[in-house]
């Protein structure tokens, strides 16, 4: 009694099975490419190559059994890991088996390889995890026998550049490259091979002039990426570079360009104090001191300071004829001159020169420690402070016999004290400053002038003995305070000069 249902059971169920199989073959056709006969038997190859399915109509199919059809249908071994399992619906007209088959696999999330003459159908985890790529991944293989650099060599830049599945093995003992990625990735890589196997050369370049840090600075621009390498030696002034020949002629070519003997530029100063009179209390009104006398030409004159400020104004001009005595008689009308100093220094071309004539102040600081545990600590150190006149100067030499020269003239004093909580004294600087950029021409002589300062006379007078008396001694002595201005005149002669040869000297002109 129980045998009978298990068979009707059985029955009905290879019966629908046979009808699926049967309505599938029903839509499932294939033939041949155009220009081909349908063969009576075709072998597996024949299909692979040239078949063409008609019709491909499949509605919510288990994969497996589609796999089982296509199988029957084009005689060859398909094989499916068990994880291969669910319904599928597809609809293809007019393509190729092994383009059906991928079209199957891209939908619904599956990947096959034919291996030995069987095609077997996987997930893309099962795809990947065997064959380290993604499913449906192109991929070039490269091999690249290395002749003049070790594989360590360029390994770690490959590894840069290559795909997440891409390979690079490297064998270091024949010096060969295999490159396993895709087509653009594997082109990428064998030009950046062929661009490092090269033979190299190196050179060493030595330095006259330049600085060994700014040269190789200029070098790094032209070294081969990944290739090219430069050991700089600062004490000798030394640069080593390995490269391509054809970069170290280029190389080569940066550093003689460079490494030129710098111009130099002697410039000779003086610095002219003026007393100034009473009735010229404002300062020197160069253009006229300068139109009064026919051998001087003052070229021109420019504010640096505000036109109220209460230090004047700075004049900056040029004299055609460096005529400097008798710059001094037309000064002599507007007050006592003084030569100050007559400084002569050496600068090179982009260098800033300082000129100080004055002297330096010391002034002591107190600083006190109170540790959390332990006795307080002082400490006294002493600075000092310039005071006086500085100049610096920043030449600039043209390839055309102009310089261009940055002036910053500076003119302090002290002008009293204050004394700190420690009892430190700390000067009081008054100072005056200026800055400006001229051009000027090689020999012609600039003045800058209307750096005024005002100063605080207290003279006393005593008669001798009777002066030092106490209380009766206020009659024979007498103090009095006076206000004194003085202006500063800075006269500058720039010379361009080549370091070998002798300059007339104009200290003559100063006597």
């Amino acid at each position: 009694m129980l045998k009978k249902p298990l068979l009707i059971s059985f029955t009905v169920s290879r019966v629908m099975f046979i009808i699926t199989l049967t309505l599938a073959a029903a839509v499932f056709s294939i033939r041949p490419s155009a220009g081909q006969d349908a063969p009576a038997a075709a072998p597996a190859p024949a299909i692979e190559k040239g078949g063409v399915i008609d019709l491909l109509d499949f509605n919510q199919v288990e994969i497996t059994d589609v796999l089982k059809l296509i199988s029957q249908k084009v005689q060859r071994n398909i094989a499916a890991t068990q994880n291969v399992k669910g319904l599928i619906t597809v609809y293809l007209k007019n393509i190729t088996i092994m383009d059906a088959l991928k079209v199957i696999a891209d939908s619904y999330g599956w990947a096959f390889v034919e291996d030995a003459g069987i095609i077997k159908f996987m997930t893309n985890q099962e795809y990947e995890e065997r064959y380290g790529q993604k499913f449906g991944l192109n991929q070039k293989t490269l091999v690249y026998h290395l002749n003049f650099v070790k594989p360590p060599e360029i390994l770690n830049i490959l590894s840069q550049i290559k795909t997440q599945s891409g390979k690079i093995l490297a064998d270091e003992k024949s010096g060969t490259l295999i490159i396993m990625d895709t087509p653009q990735k594997s082109k990428e890589m064998e030009d950046i091979i062929k661009n490092l196997d090269t033979v190299t050369k190196t050179e060493v370049f030595v330095l006259n002039y330049s600085k060994a840090s700014e040269i190789s600075e200029k070098i790094n621009e032209y070294l081969t990426p990944s290739l090219g390498q430069q050991k700089v030696d600062q004490r000798t002034s030394r640069i080593l570079v390995t490269d391509k020949p054809q970069v170290l002629d280029k190389i080569r070519a940066v550093v003689q360009a460079f490494d030129q003997k710098h111009k130099e530029v002697l410039i000779q100063a003086k610095i002219l104090q003026i007393v100034l009179d009473h009735s010229h209390q404002t300062g020197v009104d160069w253009e006229a001191i300068v139109a009064g006398f026919q051998n001087l030409d003052f070229k021109g004159s420019f504010s640096i300071l505000g036109a109220t400020d209460k230090r004047g104004k700075i004049a900056i001009g040029s004299l055609s004829d460096n005529d400097f005595q008798v710059m001094i008689e037309a000064l002599e009308t507007v007050g006592k001159t003084n030569v100050l100093a007559s400084p002569r220094i050496t600068a090179v071309s982009g260098e800033e020169a300082k000129i100080l004539v004055g002297t330096t102040k010391p002034y002591v600081t107190t600083t006190t420690t109170t540790p959390s545990s332990g006795p307080t600590t002082t400490a006294e150190s002493v600075n000092f402070i310039d005071v006086g006149v500085k100049l610096y100067v920043t030449p600039t030499i043209n390839n055309d016999g102009f310089i261009t020269m940055k002036v910053k003239p500076e003119v302090s004093s002290a002008t009293g004290q204050i004394t700190t909580s420690n009892n430190n004294t700390i000067p009081v600087v008054d100072t005056s400053t200026a800055e400006t950029t001229v051009m000027i021409r090689d020999g012609v002589t600039i003045i800058i002038g209307g750096l005024i300062k005002e100063e605080n006379v207290s003279t006393k007078k005593r008669v001798p003995i009777l002066g030092a008396i106490p209380l009766l001694g206020m009659a024979f002595r007498n103090e009095t305070e006076s206000i004194t201005k003085t202006e500063l005149a800075i006269f500058l002669k720039p010379i361009i000069i080549s370091g070998d040869a002798q300059v007339k000297d104009d200290s003559s002109d100063a006597k």
